[in-house]
């Protein structure tokens, strides 16, 4: 290592600025990022090494922990969104699309890129077109929701409904909601272009940037203006707001590939593993850095605060010392690769208003530089470094008149005395709900996150299933607890897996069945299975699991139930066979699962000059009952009624006006029935047959009487700004015809979420879900009930503290997720299970 200036301590103490000229043969490798399998050893004599092989693919120590520099982009579009192609775009949506879900895949692994989500305009649809596979790529779920402000969403499991707010209500009430829910999924929220929805130059910030919560914002979306970006994030940075940064090429146009392409620029997140939960813990740590494009500049920050010669902190960490005057020999350290031609401005709070800290003009193609750290008494301060040259602009609506445009950033390392920073909004939020209820916590721990509960009651215990985010992994748990309240020690069912999730469970005596689904380590491509684990000793002890599902294509969101309290029945969704339909499987009876979902659908390949004509209708998120006399029915949501299934707005025929715009898919509830007597299933039925309502995630149960009950969540079509409610239909002829829908609970002001159903102990049925209708605006678990003949029962609350959400429901027990036990209103992950008794 060559030193380019003095280094060393002066008489004073003090530490003078050094500058490590690391590597001078070649600018940054590209297109290795990610293939790389060497690993760094562990230091050995308690120091920590300086980052190394960054951006190689490799494992590298960097801040004091191991991990791998991943680089992606974090918004693109397709022609999933009704912008999303230019042909489109330019035509009001009447002209064929040019971009299909594969080749905007293919361009980023051609790119080079580690992962990629695609972030189209208010749906979760493009995750269910077949082309939705990469073995090159990571696939990250994404969606760009809400109507405005609008928010990249990665991490989500199904679409996040942009609401209205109740009349009064603060502008910015829905999108917090909005937030809230996409933590209870522990996904990320990202502010998308701040400078179109939460600030302007002229004006500075708006209500939307009083939101609280934000994971990531966007500082260098080359559709937008970067600067703005810039300025809001140190806006909301010196107002104690605490966000990674993104970049986005907000792709919509295979014709600016060369320029605005998938990760130009790129978006590279410090990971402790390569898996989509590494990179998703990555962002909600902020250990993220932002440059032009995958060449970079890529820049690092480091700090060593505590003077001690290891650099334990990098960007997007927050240090909290007790006392400033005890760290006296801090200092930052800035890396820069593929930085020639750029200068390099480390700035501290309160920005670039008060001019950089140090600036660099880097010469070679890796340069490190350290600058000592006067901390002061200042409460909270940041530190970041950015990189800018003269040339193009930085984004479509930057100034090109400026003689430096941003080219790179990192995430400040936020320094705090005495305790972290809170955010200093301009219009706080309603003081939380702190009114004690019965709930009980059984599963998760504090800065955790556990949540997707299930539930199962039989007469000697409760039993409970959940998943738990922890070390980069998704694991599934299970626990009972017994009619005298003790709780057992949660038990791992998934095993070594990082990849389980959405489990199930159900109950019979001793005997104990629970089924998960699992990409058993390996995401590119991801497939995951539907696996089945079972107890016959009341849950002491679990069977390995099984495999139901095939291994081709992806197997999701399982449901399960027991016919006769003997043999358990697994329906799930699977798009093996091209287009996702369900597939059910009575255990111990049928040999192999059976596709219930297809019969009358059908799927098309499309023409390959019209990138929207495919046609692969989706049946997902399957629920069933079981009756006594041993019938069986399952419902799902469908959408192979919509004019152009999966695809938002409605391509016109010739000679008419375009329509739909973002607006989403006619989606209808449909059931199947499988009677006692018979081995084989009847065909789809409708269950709500409406064509102006997307109605999506169905819940079942049978009453004692035989009345099978079936519940919804019931949307517009309409892309957002409208609430959600909820919609019951009944049959009395074991679902093979439906009433017509009644409305459960309707509070018009509200969104009512995931509503489930279950029988109590005395036959009624039972429904929960979540809501908005709480006076502090935070999510509550709801419940009604079912009465014959004077129908559904008014909303009672259940829960009162904090943000309640994905409720599960048996036998009177309900089981949900909740943040109540969070301590900060950012950056504290808490998540965790408890349980009512609603009788």
């Amino acid at each position: 290592m060559e030193s380019s200036e003095p280094a060393g301590r002066t008489d004073s103490g003090e530490l003078t600025r050094r500058t490590f000229v690391v590597g001078t043969a070649a600018a940054v490798a590209v297109a290795g990022i990610g293939a790389g399998t060497a690993e760094a050893a562990a230091p050995t004599d308690g120091a920590v090494p300086a980052a190394r092989a960054a951006g190689t693919g490799g494992f590298e120590w960097h801040g004091g922990r191991r991990g791998q520099w991943l680089a992606g982009d974090t918004h693109v579009h397709d022609d999933h969104s009704s912008d999303g192609s230019l042909p489109r775009q330019t035509s009001k949506q009447t002209k064929p699309g040019n971009l299909p879900v594969g080749d905007q895949i293919g361009q980023g692994e051609r790119t080079g890129l580690d992962f990629m989500p695609l972030t189209d305009h208010r749906t979760y649809d493009q995750h269910w077109d077949p082309q939705w596979e990469s073995s090159a790529l990571l696939l990250v779920p994404g969606e760009e929701a809400n109507g405005s402000p609008h928010a990249v969403v990665l991490g989500a499991v199904d679409v996040v409904v942009d609401g209205a707010n109740p009349a009064g209500s603060a502008a910015f009430r829905h999108v917090q909601q909005s937030v809230w829910d996409v933590h209870a999924q522990d996904a990320i929220w990202s502010q998308a272009h701040p400078d179109d929805g939460e600030y302007t130059p002229a004006a500075g910030v708006n209500d939307n940037a009083s939101v609280q919560g934000a994971n990531l914002v966007e500082v260098l979306n080359v559709a937008s203006d970067p600067d703005a970006e810039i300025d809001y994030a140190e806006n909301r940075w010196n107002a104690g707001f605490r966000f990674g940064v993104s970049a986005a090429s907000d792709c919509h146009f295979r014709e600016l590939w060369g320029i605005a392409g998938p990760g130009q620029p790129t978006t590279r997140v410090f990971a402790p593993q390569r898996s989509v939960q590494g990179i998703l813990d990555g962002f909600r740590n902020g250990h993220t850095t932002v440059s032009q494009n995958i060449q970079g500049p890529f820049l690092t920050l480091e700090a060593d605060v505590d003077g001690d010669g290891e650099f334990e902190a990098i960007g997007g960490d927050e240090v909290v010392v007790r006392d400033h005057r005890l760290h006296k020999r801090a200092a930052l350290r800035v890396r820069v690769q593929g930085g020639q031609g750029t200068t390099v401005h480390l700035y501290a709070a309160p920005g670039r208003s008060a001019g950089p800290v140090e600036t660099f003009t880097p010469q070679t193609a890796d340069e490190t530089y350290e600058v000592p750290l006067a901390l002061t008494g200042a409460d909270h301060t940041w530190y970041r470094v950015e990189a800018r040259s003269p040339g193009s602009a930085s984004g479509a609506h930057a100034n090109p008149g400026l003689p430096d445009q941003l080219r790179g950033a990192t995430t400040p390392i936020f320094l705090s005395v005495g305790a972290p920073a809170d955010p200093m909004p301009e219009i706080p939020l309603p003081v939380a709900d702190t009114t004690a209820d019965p709930a009980e916590l059984v599963v998760g721990e504090q800065g955790e996150f556990a949540g997707f509960p299930d539930v199962a009651v039989d007469e000697e215990f409760t039993h409970i299933v959940a998943e738990v985010h922890e070390n980069q992994a998704t694991k599934v748990v299970y626990l009972r607890r017994s009619a005298k309240g003790k709780l057992t020690r949660a038990l791992t069912l998934s095993g070594d897996s990082a990849t389980a999730r959405s489990p199930r469970v159900v109950a019979s005596g001793a005997r104990v069945w629970v089924v998960w689904q699992d990409e058993l380590g390996q995401e590119q491509p991801h497939r995951p299975v539907i696996l089945l684990a079972n107890s016959t000793d009341g849950g002491r002890s679990f069977s390995a699991p099984r495999q139901l599902s095939s291994g081709v294509g992806r197997a999701v969101q399982p449901a399960l139930a027991l016919v006769d309290g003997t043999y358990p029945l697994v329906a799930w969704a699977d798009n093996s066979v091209g287009a996702f339909d369900v597939f059910a499987q009575l255990i111990g009876v049928d040999s192999t699962p059976v596709n219930i979902s297809a019969a009358g659908k059908t799927t098309s390949a499309g023409m390959p000059e019209d990138a929207r004509s495919p046609r692969f209708p989706a049946s997902l998120f399957p629920a069933i009952a079981v009756g006594g006399d041993g019938r069986a029915v399952v419902t799902w949501q469908d959408d192979r009624f919509d004019p152009d299934p999966l695809w938002t707005g409605h391509t016109p025929p010739a000679g008419q006006p375009a329509s739909g715009g973002t607006d989403p898919d006619n989606w209808q509830i449909l059931a199947a029935v499988r009677t006692a007597s018979g081995r084989s299933w009847g065909a789809p039925v409708q269950v709500s047959a409406v064509t102006d309502r997307a109605d999506r995630h169905p819940g079942l149960a049978i009453a004692a009487d035989g009345t099978v009950v079936a519940i919804w969540e019931s949307g517009a079509l309409q892309s957002s700004g409208a609430n959600l409610q909820l919609r019951s239909s009944r049959s009395t002829d074991g679902g093979t015809t439906w009433t017509p829908f009644e409305q459960v609970a309707l509070a018009p002001q509200a969104m009512s979420q995931r509503a489930v159903l279950s029988c109590d102990p005395d036959g009624a049925v039972r429904a929960v879900w979540y809501d908005s209708r709480a006076a502090d605006w935070r999510w509550k678990v709801f419940t009604a009930t079912l009465t014959t003949g004077t129908g559904w029962s008014a909303a009672e609350q259940v829960t009162t503290r904090g943000n309640n959400t994905w409720p599960a429901l048996d036998r009177g027990v309900v089981v949900f997720a909740s943040d109540r036990a969070a301590t900060r209103p950012q950056r504290d992950r808490t998540q965790q299970v408890y349980l009512s008794s609603l009788l």
